[in-house]
């Protein structure tokens, strides 16, 4: 469980970082179009590709003192680990999308419907 929860910390540590870079350039470079949880999602899908791939293709065979680490124990926690850091962070970005939803105008066009009584009507 400790394994599960370090490495959970440290992925939500890496998903603060990279929003907070992509903000970063975003406004030195407003023409960049650079989205945090984009590219976190693209270094867990390498994460877990490299993890998954080291367990089982490296260490499987190791000897000596890696036989207490059993890949088939701890595995399953750091792919659950991957797995619920990319979950949290589409949830986090359809939450800020809503909201910003809800903020945005609901149009920005205006039909004067009537000269005399200055009436509009939004399209």
């Amino acid at each position: 469980m400790v394994n599960f929860i370090a490495v959970l910390l440290s992925n939500l540590a890496l998903l603060v970082g990279a929003r907070v870079g992509c903000w970063l350039i975003r406004c030195a470079r407003p023409d960049l179009a650079l989205y945090g949880t984009s590219i976190f999602l693209g270094l867990m899908a390498s994460a877990l590709t490299f993890d998954t791939a080291i367990t089982f293709l490296v260490f499987a065979d190791a000897s000596g003192p890696w036989r207490v680490h059993n890949p088939s124990e701890t595995y399953p926690q750091r792919a659950l680990a991957y797995v619920l850091a990319a979950l949290l962070a589409l949830l986090a970005v359809g939450y800020a999308r809503r909201r910003e939803a809800r903020k945005a105008p609901a149009s920005a066009l205006e039909i004067e419907t009537s000269p005399y009584s200055k009436s509009t009507l939004p399209m």
